[in-house]
């Protein structure tokens, strides 16, 4: 990718390493193809290509797009690994809105913040039901509507069937969490996902900050620079595989 900084968020500094899962080209063009391409700028598709790239070998295959503070284009990441589990490795795939207090999903793609995660915690429904198509085989659940505290609903999305029925009709799952910090449901979140992905504003989010959020996760998070330019110490680039930051 460009090494010039870019009107839209944009990644940079992901390890080149690509397994063996990786295609060696992406799926050929369709309608549905390019209406998923369309979404969102080439440069913030292929550095999530290069992140999957990183990770996608692992099992299952769920993951959690967070950060430390609102505003480091966490959303905006959840939804290119979304797009790029269907159109390059053909997966169906749901996209989670998790961000309870403060969902922003259904409005970014013009749909219905009806039925959701929230509405679905408590019975025993076909989750399936109240999937929305974003393009070609990739899918929203919403947050719905909170009817109590969200760590609360949080802990009854984590005992329910909502989660276990997604995984089980879903070939990969991708969450839009809550940032770490400031939100009540961030760290809890993250813990229903088997691989939270961190992104990191590069320059804008104070370091001490980027550290605190790390440390509130049992196990430290494969990261990502969002951004072209970085000052970030060695514990961070040892995290991202990238000793060039």
């Amino acid at each position: 990718m460009s090494g010039q900084p870019l009107s839209h968020p944009a990644l940079s500094r992901v390890s080149p390493y690509r397994t063996a899962d990786a295609p060696e080209q992406a799926r050929p063009a369709t309608d549905e193809a390019q209406r998923a391409q369309s979404l969102l700028p080439r440069s913030v598709l292929q550095g999530c290509r290069e992140v999957l790239q990183r990770i996608s070998d692992q099992e299952p295959r769920s993951y959690g797009v967070t950060s430390s503070l609102r505003g480091e284009g966490r959303s905006t990441i959840a939804v290119g690994m979304a797009l790029v589990q269907w159109l390059d490795y053909e997966r169906r795939t749901v996209l989670v809105d998790l961000d309870l207090e403060h969902p922003t999903l259904h409005e970014r793609f013009g749909v219905s913040d009806g039925t959701g995660l929230a509405d679905l915690a408590d019975g025993h429904f076909a989750v399936e039901d109240y999937l929305q198509r974003i393009a070609g085989d990739v899918w929203l659940l919403s947050a719905g509507r909170l009817r109590e505290d969200a760590p609360r609903t949080l802990a009854r999305l984590a005992q329910g069937t909502v989660l276990p029925q997604l995984e089980e009709w879903a070939d990969a799952l991708v969450f839009d969490l809550p940032p770490l910090l400031g939100s009540p449901t961030g760290p809890g979140a993250a813990k229903l996902c088997a691989t939270p992905v961190m992104v990191v504003r590069a320059g804008l989010t104070p370091l001490p900050i980027v550290k605190r959020a790390t440390d509130s996760l049992p196990v430290a998070p494969p990261v990502v620079l969002n951004g072209v330019r970085s000052a970030l110490p060695a514990w961070i680039r040892r995290a991202t595989g990238d000793w060039k930051a």
